[in-house]
């Protein structure tokens, strides 16, 4: 008698923004990533950058500070013509 191979499945822990193939071992492999997906990825990374902490730096750090405020600009500058 064969010996039958377990087949992995693909799951979706956003709705489909996000798939992965989950082997019978429990391990996942990234398959496709929305852009929409690696967008809020990018952005739960970058939320450190926004709190009081990150304030007190840019007020130690001349040069921080100064990127700070150009992005900003370009920011309200872009977001605003909207």
């Amino acid at each position: 008698m064969r010996k039958r191979k377990k087949a992995s499945i693909f799951v979706s822990p956003d709705g489909g923004e996000t798939v992965y193939e989950q082997l019978p071992n429990g391990d996942r492999i990234l398959v496709e990533q929305s852009q929409q997906a690696k967008d809020e990825e990018q952005a739960y990374e970058e939320v450190e950058m926004v709190n009081a902490e990150a304030i007190a730096l840019r007020r130690k750090h001349p040069a921080l500070k100064k990127a700070w405020d150009q992005y900003k600009t370009i920011w309200h500058l872009i977001n605003d013509s909207k």
